[in-house]
């Protein structure tokens, strides 16, 4: 029996040709360090002007993702953005969270209701708990890497 081996397809668009290597780049080492098996990934990266955070992720599947990033942050704030994002779809692809309603998410088996009116709260929601703890760790990797590379 022959085995059919997919490749993940990540593909940004906008800003410059640079920003959108880096955050293909990025997004295929998250990939790497969080989901290394998973190889039936689509991901569209949207770089553009946003004005309300560094980042957004919509999960369209399990399987197919649409992140919009902050085309004008600096370099490790645009790394952190792509790995905070990527976080999401680790936890999308891997069922840890879903969205069951515009008012309401399922973490890990448990129903939350997605509402917040401080950055506090909204920082403490489980599901960017983790998305914020993993986007330093991830970007504490990335550096260490490139750094042995050079």
């Amino acid at each position: 029996m022959n085995k059919i081996y997919c490749q993940n397809d990540i593909q940004a668009f906008g800003s410059t040709k640079s920003k959108r290597k880096l955050a293909e780049d990025v997004a295929y080492f998250c990939i790497d360090q969080m989901m290394p098996r998973m190889k039936t990934l689509d991901i569209n990266i949207h770089l553009d002007k946003i004005s309300e955070a560094d980042g957004y992720c919509l999960a369209v599947t399990d399987r197919e993702f649409n992140l919009e990033i902050e085309k004008t942050l600096d370099e490790e704030d645009f790394i952190t953005a792509v790995c905070h994002e990527m976080v999401h779809v680790k936890q999308f692809a891997r069922g840890e969270t879903q969205d069951i309603n515009i008012f309401t998410k399922k973490w890990k088996g448990t129903e939350y209701l997605t509402a917040y009116s401080t950055v506090d709260e909204y920082i403490n929601l489980p599901w960017e708990k983790e998305a914020y703890a993993m986007q330093e760790e991830l970007l504490q990797k990335w550096k260490n890497i490139r750094s042995e590379s050079l």
